[in-house]
């Protein structure tokens, strides 16, 4: 009895390294196909003027044929709001030097969200001021532009857990012809390394020395 458990026992542990090698396969499977197939293409960001923490109006102009890493929030949100704002953190970090590569950090609290407000948040982030902008409008400008140029929520929301404001936790990536090219969870550890790969695969996708006309 002895010498069969013995046998079975090698023939188990073999059984689980095989099982474990066929899920790390697996794994790399899905990573090398997301890797080959082009990111989706959604909505393209237009037109827009807003107000930055400096104080001075930033326009589309502004951030052409960057990369834009952007994320929605509002000062006062004490949860979701702040790992977000580590999220886009540690987006800076891994993008430091990356000269086309931007952060744009949009309230959804315009009425609270002053220049200043913004101002105490980003120096809470170490938010660089030519790479990380915080922006700020008027309501009826910036929600409907997160709407229909994000396709993500906003509004106000008495039923809501965060003082009464509806807005996503994702973080968009838009590619340097302004198009949204990906959302990821802005709550999830891992996006920042996604977003970094997808900037990657987005910037040989489109060198910016190829001169092709705008889609």
């Amino acid at each position: 009895m002895k010498r069969r458990f013995e046998r079975a026992v090698p023939a188990f542990l073999l059984l689980v390294v095989l099982g474990a090698a066929a899920f790390v396969a697996g794994v790399w499977s899905k990573v090398a196909k997301h890797q080959r197939e082009p990111l989706p293409r959604f909505a393209r960001v237009g037109d827009f003027r807003f107000i930055e923490r400096s104080g001075r109006a930033v326009t589309q102009v502004d951030v052409s044929g960057k990369f834009l890493v952007v994320d929605f929030f509002f000062a006062s949100c004490s949860t979701e709001c702040q790992v977000l704002g580590r999220r886009m953190k540690e987006v800076q970090e891994l993008t430091s030097g990356m000269g086309d590569v931007m952060l744009l950090s949009l309230t959804v609290d315009p009425r609270s969200d002053s220049p200043k407000v913004l101002a105490r948040r980003a120096e809470e982030l170490s938010a660089s001021p030519t790479r990380w902008l915080f922006l700020t409008g008027e309501k009826t400008n910036l929600y409907p532009f997160i709407q229909k140029h994000f396709l993500l929520p906003v509004g106000e929301d008495a039923a809501s857990t965060f003082g009464g404001l509806l807005h996503s936790s994702k973080i968009a990536l838009v590619d340097r012809r302004g198009i949204v090219r990906g959302y990821y969870d802005g709550l999830a550890t891992g996006s920042p390394s996604w977003i970094l790969r997808d900037i990657q695969r987005l910037r040989r996708e489109d060198p910016p020395w190829l001169a092709r006309p705008d889609e």
